[in-house]
């Protein structure tokens, strides 16, 4: 009698379990959301930018997400953001900037960054797009060749026929008996290190490997996300908070009157 009796007990309270637990598996199968919050601000890095909008594009779905406007201390916000990495992009009334990096997002975070607006010259534009599209056409673009090979330094002279080479790229340098990719770790010209090196300059490039004068160099991967997420006048550098392919780290951003004073 007694093993009897607990036999609709066990079964309810299974029943009773199941219909609680429901809800909680049913919550559980949607995933959190983050967001991204922070200011612009002009090339100095303290200035607010009234009136910009900030877009995100997923570099997996390309989905673009855009914040309103920016308020007058340059205050953003991006809800409803899914777990990812991010090309970023400003765009505002002096005209389109990009970052050069990657933002990641977690899920059921808050991302806090600041960022400055820098113009650069239209060559450099003009030249790194015209790179972008022949890579993504053909899966690399020559960019030039190499002039010398010194050995005792392992790096290589590089003369830059057209479009651009710059610190991050990736490129293959290919000859009768050379074929090997690497990542730009530095350039310098006349002793001096640069970030870029455009058509009619000659750069030194370390390289891990043997070369030979007149080996070709290819770009094989554009620094940042080919082609441009939009059409640029300008750089839109993260200046507080890290872009990184994992995470933004939960840093506040900065303000020049109010670190706070984000709109919610």
């Amino acid at each position: 009698m007694s093993r009897g009796a607990r036999n609709p007990v066990s079964l309810g309270l299974v029943v009773a379990l199941l219909w609680l637990a429901s809800p909680i598996v049913m919550k559980s199968q949607t995933p959190a959301k983050g967001q991204l919050v922070g200011f612009v601000f002009g090339k100095d890095g303290s200035t607010p930018v009234a009136g910009a909008v900030v877009m995100l594009k997923d570099v997996t779905s390309g989905t673009v997400f855009q914040s309103t406007k920016t308020d007058n201390l340059g205050a953003f916000k991006i809800d409803g953001l899914r777990a990812g990495i991010y090309a970023l992009g400003v765009t505002s009334s002096e005209g389109d900037y990009n970052s050069q990096e990657l933002i990641g997002v977690k899920p059921g975070e808050t991302a806090k960054i600041s960022i400055a607006l820098s113009p650069y010259d239209r060559e450099a534009v003009e030249a790194a797009q015209a790179v972008a599209r022949d890579e993504k056409e053909h899966g690399e673009s020559l960019v030039g060749h190499v002039v010398r090979y010194v050995s005792g330094a392992r790096e290589v002279e590089v003369v830059i026929e057209r479009g651009l080479l710059q610190v991050g790229d990736r490129v293959r340098v290919k000859g009768l008996a050379t074929d090997f990719s690497q990542d730009v770790k530095a350039l310098s010209i006349g002793g001096a290190r640069v970030k870029r090196c455009l058509s009619g300059q000659d750069a030194l490039m370390p390289v891990s490997r043997a070369c030979a004068p007149g080996d070709n160099v290819y770009i094989v991967c554009k620094r940042g996300v080919p082609p441009f997420f939009l059409a640029p006048l300008g750089l839109a550098a993260v200046v507080a908070g890290s872009a990184s392919l994992v995470t933004i780290q939960e840093q506040e951003p900065v303000s020049p009157t109010d670190p706070n004073g984000i709109k919610h």
